[in-house]
């Protein structure tokens, strides 16, 4: 049976209380809203230096369960529509990322054989999100993954992760990132080694300073 959740083969429901939900707005789709309340969004900061100059994130994927629970359903379970409750999340911290100086946003690319299997890039949505509150393009067919690996979660060895990402990242078009600030955008992040890695291949290609941004730090 596919993994795939269709959800208009099934009535609106909460993830986490599974209480009834109505149909619109989207983000309440997935999420009623006293669990939304649930939600605890606190703008953090962790060092992936040097490869990256900043890095943001909102959750703590191991304490805060609720936000990791729709994380895995938007990711494993392909429940897309998720994304909409995440977009809740990402508004209310709408001043900090209007703070960020930056030229670009780059969601991480999947793998063509993971992006058939999902149909769509968790960190697109991401992205788009941010370029609403920001403003600022996503860029588009720079960057590609030209291996398929084992997912980063799960590879439990530190060592093991960073050797799982080595020169996955191929750059399309160094010309239109050269000397350009780039904001990265993920969904989660361990030890930072696929983001490193991306910021290795950009920077390789003539990018300038590298931030990122994932929903959450595991």
């Amino acid at each position: 049976m596919s993994k795939k959740i269709d959800s208009l083969l099934f009535p609106s429901f909460c993830a986490n209380c599974k209480a009834d939900t109505p149909e619109e707005p989207p983000s309440l789709r997935w999420l009623c809203l006293n669990c939304h309340k649930l939600l605890i969004v606190r703008w953090q900061k962790v060092s992936f230096k040097p490869e990256i100059s900043e890095s943001y994130h909102i959750f703590d994927y191991q304490k805060d369960k609720l936000a990791k629970k729709l994380i895995h359903n938007i990711k494993y379970d392909f429940v897309k529509e998720i994304a909409d409750t995440f977009y809740v999340a990402l508004e209310s911290e709408r001043f900090n990322f209007r703070k960020l100086m930056f030229d670009f946003i780059l969601p991480i690319p999947l793998h063509k054989r993971r992006f058939k299997e999902r149909e769509f890039n968790q960190s697109e949505l991401i992205a788009k999100k941010i370029s609403e509150i920001t403003e600022k393009p996503i860029l588009e067919d720079i960057i590609k993954r030209k291996f398929y690996r084992r997912p980063q979660m799960e590879v439990k060895n530190r060592e093991a992760r960073i050797k799982n990402t080595q020169n996955i990242f191929e750059c399309l078009d160094a010309e239109k990132i050269k000397g350009k600030t780039i904001l990265l955008v993920d969904d989660v992040a361990t030890t930072g080694a696929t983001l490193k890695e991306c910021a290795r291949t950009l920077k390789s290609a003539g990018a300038g300073t590298i931030l990122s941004f994932t929903l959450a730090q595991d």
